[in-house]
């Protein structure tokens, strides 16, 4: 199906919670997810990261008018600007409340989760890509296309490179196809996250 089906625009404040459900139904069965959350079924699994969605982007992302969607909530990305990536303490302090009770005992793991990621994260100045995803039936159709485009565009006029973690290998090929290259792998038992930059062209 044509990409150009889909068009990406910023969400309003009122879409946070259907964007939370679309991106917890494109992540139920993501391999990194389902090692943090090992003893959750699926419908378990996409309510608790549905929770983690809503207080993550929230406190963080809604403020950087860097959350798109693509249709009627086809799929969803958030993003943070240069230097906006990292949770500050006051951040911290007022999410440890909502995480806990999605998690529950796997914040053991998401702790441990978040660690690896923040030693591996890109040190210089870039634009990050905090979550993208499609709902799972139109997944294949373009939407992630669609919602990249913005902020890829925005890193090139910029001159700033994008960065992101692939939790599941079998994106790879799509962020490939983007500009993004593999720049080390972190490993949770059997489930690989490999981190990726882009440089920015034109």
């Amino acid at each position: 199906m044509a990409t150009n089906r889909w068009e990406a625009r910023a969400i309003g404040g009122a879409e946070l919670g259907a964007v939370a459900e679309v991106l917890a139904r494109a992540f139920t069965d993501d391999p990194v997810w389902k090692w943090v959350l090992p003893r959750s079924d699926a419908d378990d699994r996409r309510g608790r990261l549905e929770r983690f969605f809503v207080a993550v982007l929230g406190r963080i992302y809604v403020r950087t008018g860097l959350i798109f969607t693509a249709g009627e909530l086809a799929g969803a990305a958030a993003w943070a600007p240069p230097g906006g990536w990292h949770i500050g303490l006051v951040d911290e302090a007022r999410l440890a409340a909502p995480i806990l009770a999605a998690f529950g005992t796997a914040v053991v793991r998401l702790l441990r989760l978040q660690a690896a990621t923040n030693r591996a994260h890109l040190k210089e100045p870039h634009y990050y890509l905090f979550l993208l995803g499609a709902d799972p039936p139109l997944q294949g159709q373009g939407v992630g296309a669609a919602l990249l485009r913005p902020m890829l565009a925005r890193c090139d006029a910029e001159k700033m490179p994008a960065y992101l973690e692939s939790s599941n290998p079998k994106n790879l090929p799509f962020y490939r196809r983007h500009g993004f290259e593999v720049t080390g792998e972190l490993r949770f038992d059997d489930a690989v996250l490999s981190t990726m930059r882009r440089a920015p062209r034109g």
